[in-house]
C-alpha cells in the first residue's frame, strides 16, 4: 500500500468546500497529480478511520483536487477536526 501522506499533500479550504462539508458530508484534498481514486479513497480511509463512499477528482492549476464523499454513518466535519484545520 502507499503511504497516505504521499497521496494527499493537503485539505482544500475554500467557502464552497466548507460548505460540502456540513451540507454533502465531503472532504477536498489536494492530493498528488498520479494519485489514482483507488489511492485517494484509501489514504482518506487510513488517515480519517472513515469508509469512503465516492471519489470525484478535477484537475486545476493549483494541482489535482480530489472531493471524497463519505459513507453513511460517517461525519466529514469530525474528520475534519481530527485534521486539526478546519
Amino acid at each position: 500500500m502507499v503511504n497516505p501522506y504521499d497521496v494527499i499533500m493537503m485539505p482544500w479550504i475554500t467557502e464552497k468546500a466548507m460548505e460540502a462539508r456540513s451540507v454533502d458530508n465531503r472532504l477536498e484534498f489536494i492530493v498528488r497529480r498520479s494519485a489514482t481514486k483507488q489511492d485517494i479513497a484509501a489514504a482518506v480511509e487510513a488517515l480519517f478511520d472513515a469508509e469512503v463512499a465516492k471519489v470525484n477528482v478535477r484537475n486545476t492549476k493549483n494541482g489535482k483536487v480530489a472531493s471524497v464523499r463519505l459513507a453513511e454513518g460517517y461525519d466529514a466535519d469530525e474528520a475534519a477536526m481530527r485534521l486539526g484545520a478546519f
